[in-house]
């Protein structure tokens, strides 16, 4: 059995004692696995508060309608969930365009709870600081 497989047996195996013993006829609730990830991704245009981007991410098991889940994952496991320590594409060239976004991820890392938010000159430089995030 996999370690995962024995946090789930470990996990219901604790409700199930907890429901017994505590006589509750209410069910217990669902105990998300700690390795699991997800975030929601957004991107704003602030001249004009337009959505540019908006992305759901899971880890483990990698997907939602994120455009490249697998790298988007390893990218954050590199960085341990910390979007400010993402290598990003240095070898992106943006054009000195002022047209300011602001970029939000919330969700969860590995049972740690993410909020993080920043405000980049162009949506290009987003791009270079965070890919393949966003």
């Amino acid at each position: 059995m996999t370690t995962t497989g024995l946090r789930r047996l470990a996990a219901s195996a604790a409700a199930a004692l907890v429901a017994v013993t505590t006589l509750s006829v209410s069910p217990a609730p669902a105990v998300p696995a700690a390795e699991s990830s997800f975030f929601q991704l957004y991107v704003v245009r602030d001249a004009d508060d337009t959505a540019v981007e908006d992305y759901f991410l899971t880890c483990k098991p990698d997907g939602g309608s994120h455009l490249a889940p697998e790298r988007a994952c390893a990218a954050l496991t590199i960085a341990e969930g910390d979007i400010n320590r993402l290598a990003g594409d240095r070898h992106r060239t943006c054009p000195d365009v002022q047209d300011p976004v602001t970029a939000t991820a919330y969700g969860d890392w590995n049972g740690q709870q993410v909020t993080w938010q920043k405000t980049f000159t162009s949506l290009c430089r987003l791009q270079r600081a965070t890919s393949p995030l966003y």
